[in-house]
């Protein structure tokens, strides 16, 4: 995957792949979401990356409509998370930087529930594996 400042992704389930690579090419160790709260300004969090900050931007995401909870949900399920308060993996495959290998990547992904608002707790290993040079 090369990361080029062209616009790829809309929408919540393509803010979800944007927050992954984020996290993996910053690196960003944690991310918190909330159901009640906006989703995290990608743009911000990747500043001090500039190739990684200048295929964020081209995104154009409108950080303020998107629905927290809908990534909420469609991060859980690609997690594949069933109950609240356990963590579970999730695994990925990405390239280093624009064309570096192809590494497998681990989060760990963790559900909570207070009355009515969910919180999401994301986590990157920061072991990797190639897979492919």
């Amino acid at each position: 995957m090369s990361v080029t400042a062209k616009k790829e992704w809309n929408g919540e389930s393509g803010y979800c792949n944007c927050l992954l690579v984020a996290m993996a090419r910053v690196p960003i160790p944690a991310v918190h979401l909330f159901s009640n709260h906006p989703v995290p300004d990608l743009d911000a969090l990747t500043a001090n990356k500039p190739t990684t900050a200048s295929w964020i931007r081209a995104q154009e995401f409108p950080y303020s409509i998107l629905n927290p909870l809908t990534v909420i949900q469609i991060l859980s399920q690609l997690g594949r998370i069933t109950r609240f308060l356990q963590w579970y993996p999730l695994e990925v495959f990405d390239s280093v930087e624009n064309d570096g290998p192809i590494v497998k990547r681990i989060f760990h992904m963790s559900l909570s529930r207070e009355e009515d608002i969910f919180n999401l707790q994301l986590k990157m290993d920061p072991l990797q594996e190639v897979v492919q040079s």
